[in-house]
């Protein structure tokens, strides 16, 4: 990459980082959150990062199964996001900004032994997301369970 493309790559990766921020920001100091809001956030932050790996795999700096596996802990948050109701999730907020952190990082320390770093960590993040997550939506599915068979049947919805 030459010195024109990164200072572009670094611009637009300034401006992802304070339009997300400022985003979130207003939406709550505006009391203007929805639930549609949300979920635009956490799609468009998706496209993103996985724009930005997918430009990494195909640079050769990072291998392939590092954007398999940004899109399955994606695809799982969608998952139990629709089964649960639940789209804030704080285990996928720290999760979505070491994936923001890795891409600074990686333009910052484009060398070999940062990019080992940053895989180790990255995965070992990524396990820790798809366990929380899936405990997460087990222990919801079974309370649920219970709180159906809790009330007689007239006060069920």
């Amino acid at each position: 990459m030459d010195s024109g493309e990164a200072t572009l790559a670094d611009f637009l990766f300034l401006v992802a980082i304070a339009s997300d921020l400022a985003d979130g920001y207003l939406a709550r100091k505006l009391s203007v959150s929805s639930r549609f809001g949300a979920s635009l956030d956490v799609g468009i932050d998706f496209l993103f990062v996985a724009g930005v790996f997918l430009y990494f795999t195909i640079r050769g700096i990072y291998p392939a199964l590092v954007l398999v596996v940004i899109v399955a802990v994606f695809v799982q948050f969608l998952v139990t996001s629709k089964l649960t109701g639940v789209v804030f999730d704080p285990v996928g907020k720290y999760y979505g900004s070491l994936l923001y952190g890795a891409i600074g990082l990686t333009m910052l320390f484009p060398g070999k032994i940062a990019r080992d770093m940053i895989t180790v960590a990255f995965v070992g993040v990524s396990a820790v997301s798809l366990l929380s997550r899936s405990i997460y939506y087990l222990k919801k599915r079974k309370s649920d369970y219970r709180a159906l068979f809790r009330y007689p049947k007239e006060h069920r919805m």
